[in-house]
Formats: structure tokens, C-alpha cells, sequence
């Protein structure tokens, strides 16, 4: 599942809780976006996310709460998944 992030937070990427989850359910791994660049989070890595903040956020647009999960963004090396093709 791909997911575009609009910015990083001290190098990490925070991704919501029901993205994380809908991950799970498909058994696929997170593909993060982030301006031209891109992350791979396999599917076990994201069985135990890390939090930078523990608390619940509310959407501002429907009100549902939920909860960061940040990756340290290390962009993908494009010449080196070429490689191992």
C-alpha cells in the first residue's frame, strides 16, 4: 500500500493507526511517499511501530481519534533495488 506524507517530523515519517492496519489486514507492505523520494516498511516491521507521541489525535474532519506511528525516513536507493533484480 502506497501513502504519501506531506512532511517529516524530525526525519520521521508519521503514519496514522488505521493505515498501519489496513496494511496488516491486506498483508502487503507500507510504500512511503515523500516528495520524489520513497520508503519500503515491510510487513514485519510494522507488527510493533515506534511513537514518538503516545496520546490520541482527533481528525478535524470527522472527529475519529487515532494514533501516530513514526518511521525514520531512509529513502529507498533506486540503483540499488535495480541491483537486486
Amino acid at each position: 500500500m502506497r501513502y504519501k506524507v506531506k512532511k517529516l517530523f524530525n526525519g520521521f515519517a508519521s503514519i496514522r493507526d488505521y493505515i498501519i492496519k489496513k496494511c496488516v489486514d491486506s498483508e502487503n507492505d507500507l510504500i512511503i511517499e515523500f516528495e520524489d523520494k520513497k520508503m519500503t516498511v515491510p510487513l514485519s516491521k510494522l507488527d510493533n511501530p515506534f511513537q514518538l507521541h503516545e496520546r490520541e489525535f482527533v481528525s478535524k474532519y470527522d472527529g475519529s481519534k487515532y494514533k501516530l506511528y513514526d518511521f525514520k525516513f531512509i529513502p529507498s536507493d533506486d540503483k540499488q533495488e535495480e541491483m537486486k533484480l
